[in-house]
């Protein structure tokens, strides 16, 4: 999809500006004109100007503030119903959204304009924090993990996308981090320190009972049975710690057992160090008793200590006898016959397993893991004995762009202050590798200045938006390599590099970081839906269904598929819990797997998936108005204008009345003549997906608490603005495909 997606992401607000312009003085004359003669020149026309406003004359001036000013205060009095008064006539609910969309596009466009002329042009664009941790892994080869209580701070977005440079301001906290955070990272790169011991600390069962436990069933002889057993909904209590003695990477290994009941879901395993809220491993586990499998994952950890919590996070119901979540994990036998009778109760009378449990033989944690020492960094770093030298080439690498003379001075001056105070060569050089870290170059993406008006990149500067484009890190040597040869700009040069970073395993972030952005997925789980309601919500189904969305995009862009399958398709991406959630046979394990969809499972595209319904979810029912706007703003790229303030709430029934449906209520809402232009465009969007609830689940009738009756059935049917009428969301999504030229743009 190379050749389709990314011109269309790029050329997206191109299209719509020259469809805009086409259209101006053709809906300025003749649909926008008649419109005020006919509502709004009596009272601000040639003799009357009440408020200061005329409108019979007034232009459409793309760079006049003062004039989009007026247009925005019309469109917000036509969309509120303050105009016209209530004692003229009402304009027809079409011919205000007719009008106040026209409006909306003109004011658009002058934001375009304004933020693309010289005096509001963003030279310097701030790193997110995920592309400064990226960027120092390529740089150095260190995993610096950005999330961490000794991080960076959690970078703010614009409507879901993180890479707004007026949004990414620098405040004195972010400088106080970045310089701690240069200082740690430099150390751990340039083993400026003595060759830390690399070790292995092995738990056993033992380790997790009490004084005299070992003592104790060796005098049983079965003290080599002994394992840890972790029911449903349970995890071994915060007592058992581990010390990182140094900062570094670890390899943490696990050897367990996963039991699974005939017919029911995996044991989940998750190992989570509470005191910095970080999950180290995740995954189901299916693995007889007598057939342990070895778990591993590398991680890096920072000097200190952190409580474990291994847990079996499946949901499912606490054993008898040991309901407490804090009481610890009971020890289980692989003789099923020691068990005592409540550990009896996690077998049926077979011993096969009613429930699914965990059961850990040995964790291990294994580090540091030095590949080479000193560090490949530090032997690239000190292969010269020349400050300056080694600062050079550094700096040439960090900052993406050659350096200047006059630059290098000034990092050579602490570095000349740290020898005069005796500090060693290797001290004092990284004295001046934290200031080219800490630089403006390196904490910024730079292109041009802000009185270079409408510039023309330079090829450094095109190599370093590919790379974070693509990447979400720096140009790598290949890139930089072009960019100092001047061939970038060579088209054929440049269509082969985008084909090359695209295939490169580092094109993943963007993969991850744009659909998440694109979609506003950062907003599932933002309210946890009502456990009540939907208690077979977990954090396995949350996790899956946006690894659906991610996995999705993925396929799409690595078989170069159509934007059409983004709308609609005949196949997803599962996994064994979201095909269970969505009622869908013969899927097995944790990892994706491409499923063929037939029509009675009612998904395709993604439309009809669980992230996508959720979000747009308040977690304790469906919302039609916000799934209608997030189509509008995500999908169809026509935001609606905000709503009217003091805008009131969908009426409550009477609990003695006939059960309403959300439909009925927003018919209702939209009766009110300051409600109806905006909801006839949003509320058919939405009513469409009336069929999924709160958490993206197929249903027929819409389950009501309040009121008397039967729960009543869905009717997802709806009228778009145009007259183009639709029966359900499959009908929808057939209308949306005939409209693909709007799409795409």
């Amino acid at each position: 999809m190379t050749r389709f997606l990314l011109p269309a992401l790029t050329a997206s607000a191109l299209l719509t500006s020259h469809a805009a312009m086409g259209a101006e003085s053709r809906d300025l004359t003749g649909l926008v004109r008649p419109f005020f003669e006919q509502h709004c020149n009596s009272c601000h026309g040639t003799k009357k100007q009440k408020g200061d406003l005329r409108v019979d004359n007034l232009i459409v001036d793309l760079q006049s503030p003062k004039i989009m000013g007026h247009w925005e205060e019309i469109m917000s009095r036509i969309n509120s119903g303050d105009m016209p008064p209530e004692d003229e006539a009402r304009p027809k609910p079409e011919e205000i959204s007719k009008v106040a969309d026209w409006i909306l596009l003109q004011l658009r466009e002058a934001e375009t304009v304004r933020q693309s002329s010289a005096g509001e042009r963003v030279a310097f664009r701030k790193l997110t924090r995920d592309e400064y941790g990226n960027t120092v892994r390529d740089l150095l080869g260190v995993n610096f993990d950005v999330k961490a209580p000794s991080g960076l701070p959690e970078d703010p977005d614009w409507k879901g996308f993180e890479r707004i440079g007026s949004v990414l301001t620098l405040s004195p906290a972010h400088i106080e981090k970045y310089l701690s955070a240069a200082d740690a990272i430099l150390d751990e790169a340039l083993s400026l320190r003595p060759e830390p011991k690399r070790e292995v600390i092995r738990w056993e069962a033992f380790d997790m009972r009490w004084k005299g436990f070992k003592e104790e069933y060796q005098a049983r002889g079965i003290a080599d049975k002994v394992r840890i057993e972790i029911v449903p909904r349970n995890y071994t209590t915060d007592s058992w710690n581990i010390e990182i003695k140094t900062t570094g990477d670890y390899l943490l290994r696990l050897k367990l057992s996963g039991l699974r009941p005939a017919g029911g879901r995996a044991p989940r395993l998750k190992v989570y160090l509470s005191s910095i809220n970080t999950t180290l491993i995740e995954q189901d586990i299916d693995a007889p008793e007598d057939k342990p499998i070895t778990v591993e994952a590398r991680v890096h950890l920072v000097a200190g200590k952190y409580p474990v919590r291994i847990i079996n996070s499946v949901p499912g119901p606490n054993p008898e006898g040991r309901r407490s979540r804090h009481s610890g994990t009971p020890n289980a036998f692989t003789n099923t016959r020691s068990r005592v009778p409540w550990q009896l109760k996690l077998t049926d009378d077979d011993f096969k397993p009613i429930q699914p449990t965990l059961i850990v033989d040995t964790v291990e944690w294994d580090g540091p893991i030095v590949d080479s020492w000193p560090t490949q960094a530090h032997q690239k770093m000190y292969v010269s004995k020349d400050a300056r030298e080694i600062l050079t080439r550094f700096a040439t690498r960090a900052w993406r762009r050659p350096v200047h003379a006059k630059e290098i001075e000034r990092l050579m001056q602490p570095v000349n202050k740290s020898l005069e105070l005796g500090d060693s060569f290797e001290v004092a050089v990284k004295n001046g590798l934290i200031g080219v870290m800490c630089a403006k170059s390196f904490l910024y993406l730079e292109e041009g200045g802000a009185a270079k008006a409408a510039p023309t990149l330079s090829d450094y500067e095109l190599a370093s938006r590919l790379s974070y484009f693509l990447w979400s890190s720096m140009p790598d040597e290949h890139l930089l390599d072009l960019a100092k040869q001047g061939k970038l700009h060579d088209a054929k040069t440049l269509r082969a590099e985008v084909q090359r970073m695209l295939a490169d395993p580092k094109a993943q972030e963007f993969a991850d970081s744009f659909p998440r952005q694109w979609l506003q997925l950062r907003k599932v789980g933002m309210f946890p839906p009502d456990k009540e309601l939907y208690p077979d919500y977990d954090e396995n189904l949350e996790q899956s269904m946006v690894a659906e969305t991610l996995g999705f995009f993925k396929e799409v862009l690595k078989r170069n598929g159509s934007l059409r399958e983004f709308l609609d398709s005949d196949w997803s991406m599962l996994n064994e819990r979201l095909a269970m959630h969505y009622g869908i046979e013969g899927v097995r394990g944790d990892q994706l797997q491409h499923v063929v969809l037939k029509p009675e499972d009612h998904r395709g595209g993604l439309l009809t998936q669980a992230s996508v319904l959720s979000l747009t979810s308040d977690g304790t029912r469906h919302r039609p108005v916000h799934r209608g706007v997030w189509m509008l703003e995500s999908i169809i790229g026509r935001p609606p204008p905000p709503p009217p303030a003091n805008v009131p709430a969908l009426t409550t029934p009477d609990a003695k009345a006939k059960k309403t449906t959300v439909r009925e209520k927003l018919e209702l809402h939209r009766s009110d003549p300051n409600c109806t232009a905006c909801h006839n465009k949003i509320d058919p969007l939405g009513i469409a997906f009336d069929n999924y609830d709160a958490i993206g689940r197929w249903r027929t009738v819409e389950t009501i608490k309040d009121g008397t009756g039967d729960n009543p059935a869905l009717d997802p049917s709806g009228v778009l603005p145009d007259g183009r009428a639709f029966a359900d969301s499959v009908a929808l999504k057939k209308i949306l495909l005939d409209d693909q030229d709007k799409f795409a743009a």
